[in-house]
């Protein structure tokens, strides 16, 4: 009965898996910064050797969503053009998830503006509210191409923490964010600088595939680790990287082809390189 007040993802994994053409493996997402001060024209350029390196996904960080430094007025289009332009020439799409974090209602504007100045995808943080996720939900009814919602968990702790007596337990917000419609969720991670209990994750992930979401593994992945992820988990996840792209000895677009060619199992230079820098972990 709950549901009908609910609006399930849009795209969900099929569709994101039909839009990025990566079937039978997990998706690659990277993550950009734009908080840190960049311009622009850097952004471009990070997210160019990304794009180039094999991400079919690139998040924006969730601080600063709207720096006078690097406005989404300037930067959506800017890398829209960029991405579109390679759909044009044969190549596959890359969702771009704009960190749009606000207070009501500026947060619903900027889907908005997102949408308008061409982009596909937002990113809204677990501290804009619950309630966020259903309203973005429900404007892109009316979106006429394919749109993109990803949820950022960072902060959840306040709420989730089982150390507090009255937490309100992870997997209830993934259900919640499933029925609110999210297409993916940074769900947690295994053997990162951020690990979470494997039975426990395991039951993240079953919960957030019956909704149809893509969970988002995060927070210490890298080339060396990902196939053990795949071998515990599956692999209907999307490794989601960012010291390990912008880390890597040989620069981004290096670090993106050493993730790629770890989920394809292509022992490459750049696979070679991050795994003297990471190390390389088994079962």
């Amino acid at each position: 009965m709950i549901k009908k007040y609910f609006k399930e993802p849009k795209q969900g994994i099929n569709g994101i898996r039909k839009y990025t053409k990566c079937f039978d493996k997990p998706l690659l997402g990277g993550i950009v910064k734009p908080k840190t001060g960049i311009l622009p024209e850097i952004l471009l350029k990070m997210v160019q050797q990304m794009v180039e390196g094999g991400v079919n996904f690139i998040k924006e960080d969730e601080i600063l969503s709207n720096p006078s430094f690097c406005s989404i007025e300037e930067r959506v289009p800017l890398i829209m053009n960029y991405l579109n332009n390679r759909v044009k020439e044969g190549k596959d799409p890359v969702i771009y998830c704009v960190c749009i974090n606000a207070d009501s209602p500026y947060l619903l504007e900027r889907v908005k503006q997102v949408y308008e100045l061409g982009g596909n995808g937002i990113h809204i943080n677990f501290w804009c509210g619950m309630g966020s996720y259903l309203s973005a939900r429900k404007l892109t009814e009316t979106f006429e191409r394919d749109f993109f919602i990803h949820f950022q968990k960072s902060g959840d702790k306040i709420l989730t923490s089982k150390t507090h007596d009255y937490h309100i337990d992870w997997k209830v917000i993934c259900q919640l964010a499933g029925l609110s419609g999210v297409d993916f969720i940074h769900a947690g991670m295994w053997g990162g600088y951020m690990c979470d209990d494997e039975d426990e994750l395991k039951e993240v992930l079953n919960i957030l595939h019956k909704h149809n979401v893509i969970p988002a593994l995060s927070c210490g992945m890298h080339p060396g680790i990902v196939n053990t992820i795949i071998k515990k988990f599956g692999y209907d996840f999307m490794a989601n990287c960012g010291g390990s792209i912008h880390g890597h000895p040989g620069g981004s677009l290096s670090g993106a082809k050493a993730m790629k060619d770890a989920i394809n199992n292509i022992e490459s230079n750049e696979y070679k390189e991050a795994i003297n820098k990471w190390g390389l972990i088994t079962i």
